[in-house]
């Protein structure tokens, strides 16, 4: 039997909760012998691709963070410092991350914020951290030169361009990428962005400042939110997920099987409650595993255990937006090269059409609740008890306090039988592998094999006096469209 406290609500998720990134890493970046980026880069992603398209507008409205490794090593080719030659794009170098510095021009921002407007996507916008700092051994020090930065957001506002959020540096938290900064002189550089964002959009609606995207370290994070000074600045925290170590690392899949709980997220609220004023905890990036992910792990189903845990972790504890890495590009991207569907996709799709922003308490009184983890969020605005598939267009007010609960179960021998206690009809979304391998590249919904991102995702209707049976190495959304649930 499953407790659910409907009384009022444990935590609550921004509307755009699930997010994808899109990365700056060119072609040539390998690692372990695998070439897994191709042509999926910031600079070079065919925007014209139907089917990237399609992928992204069934997501919609999606949250896409463009960012990474590479960019503190972007210039901006506008403004008073724009370049009379060519704006060129990375080239293999003895620089930091193997690569050259880079160059974006606004005619391909122009065609990324086209798209972006097309498909119903708001963007997240990781800026040049490091742009005049000098490298003294593993640190950088000296001022920002906010500069190019200032000419780029103003160029930008002009546009209004769909911008949610401007960022300031990829994982400068730690030496664990190679370089670090001094918090102190982070957090200098975190107000003076502010202080641009604010002059530049006024004193209307304007983007979120979301920093410092780093791994997190309770003591330097708690030491940036005390020092700095500019209110409000670092509205929104952001940190990174990799606790799988990386993509050359054994025993991944079995691992991720474990049903191991994480204790990040209570970390992070603990600093944010002490230090933060208020301020919303966000996943800037998360693949899991570092160094591009690995095949037929995390572009396998196998992977949808790891990702939906923590999509329901993460909610629980507060955390205001999840952004996946990636959404196309090394071995972790909800679509593969070819812009197909891995099995991920299609869970961000249910998560993100099923799981509404209020996050609910539910607990399990089984004595294997182990082997199986649970969540419960107040069902999305949709109606749709009336039928027997979602689709974009499918939504219309709720006012009957339904409920989604997220069942996963990482068993690979023992059926989850679930008592919801309610006896509304239920609606069911059963994930499992088609062919009983959990590394397997598709995924079937109520045993119908997923194909392309305008598959129609089915539900099964369950009389409510009846339990809900949850298959061994099987995920479950159960939804509960008329559970009159007051929290809700």
């Amino acid at each position: 039997t499953l407790a659910l406290d409907a009384s009022i609500p444990v935590a609550t998720v921004d509307e755009h909760f699930v997010c994808a990134t899109i990365d700056w890493w060119p072609q040539g970046k390998c690692n372990y012998g695998s070439c897994s980026w191709f042509h999926s880069s910031i600079l070079n992603l065919d925007l014209t691709n139907r089917l990237l398209a399609e992928a992204v507008t069934a997501l919609a409205p999606l949250l896409i963070r463009l960012g990474g490794s590479l960019e503190d090593q972007i210039f901006y080719d506008v403004g008073s410092s724009a370049t009379t030659t060519t704006c060129k794009t990375f080239t293999t170098q003895n620089h930091r991350f193997g690569f050259s510095t880079g160059c974006l021009n606004m005619s391909r921002w122009q065609q990324l914020n086209e798209f972006f407007q097309r498909t119903g996507s708001l963007v997240a916008f990781g800026l040049n951290a490091l742009h005049g700092k000098e490298r003294i051994d593993n640190t950088f020090q000296g001022p920002w030169n906010s500069s190019n930065a200032r000419d780029f957001i103003a160029y930008t506002a002009s546009k209004r361009y769909p911008i949610k959020a401007w960022g300031l540096g990829n994982e400068l938290s730690s030496s664990f990428s190679g370089v670090t900064l001094d918090s102190r002189n982070y957090a200098a550089d975190v107000d003076e962005l502010q202080q641009i964002i604010d002059e530049i959009y006024g004193t209307g609606q304007k983007p979120v400042l979301v920093a410092p995207d780093g791994f997190f370290y309770a003591y330097w994070y708690s030491q940036v939110l005390q020092q700095t000074r500019t209110d409000p600045a670092l509205r929104a925290v952001s940190f990174h997920v990799y606790d799988l170590g990386p993509g050359d690392g054994k025993n991944i899949a079995a691992r991720i099987l474990s049903a191991a709980h994480t204790d990040r997220y209570q970390q992070v609220q603990r600093v944010l409650r002490q230090y933060g004023n208020g301020a919303k905890a966000w996943v800037g990036e998360a693949g899991g595993i570092y160094n591009g992910g690995q095949h037929l792990v995390s572009d396998a189903f196998v992977f949808s255990f790891w990702y939906l845990d923590q999509l329901g972790m993460a909610a629980l504890h507060n955390t205001a937006v999840f952004c996946r890495q990636s959404l196309i590009g090394g071995n972790y991207g909800l679509l593969d090269s070819n812009f197909n569907p891995n099995p991920d996709f299609y869970s961000a799709l249910l998560w993100k059409r099923l799981m509404g922003e209020v996050v609910l308490n539910v607990t399990s009184q089984s004595l294997n609740s182990s082997s199986f983890h649970t969540y419960a969020h107040c069902l999305k605005n949709a109606r749709v008890s009336s039928l027997v598939w979602l689709t974009p267009f499918a939504y219309s007010n709720v006012e009957q306090g339904g409920i989604a609960v997220l069942v996963i179960n990482f068993s690979n021998n023992t059926q989850v039988v679930l008592d919801l206690g309610l006896k509304s009809q239920k609606l069911e979304y059963h994930l499992s592998s088609p062919d009983g391998n959990v590394q397997s590249q598709r995924v079937a919904l109520n045993g119908q094999v997923l194909e392309g991102a305008k598959s129609e995702l089915k539900a099964i209707a369950v009389e409510g006096s009846n339990p809900s049976k949850v298959a061994p190495l099987s995920i479950a959304f159960i939804t509960l469209p008329d559970a009159f649930v007051p929290a809700c």
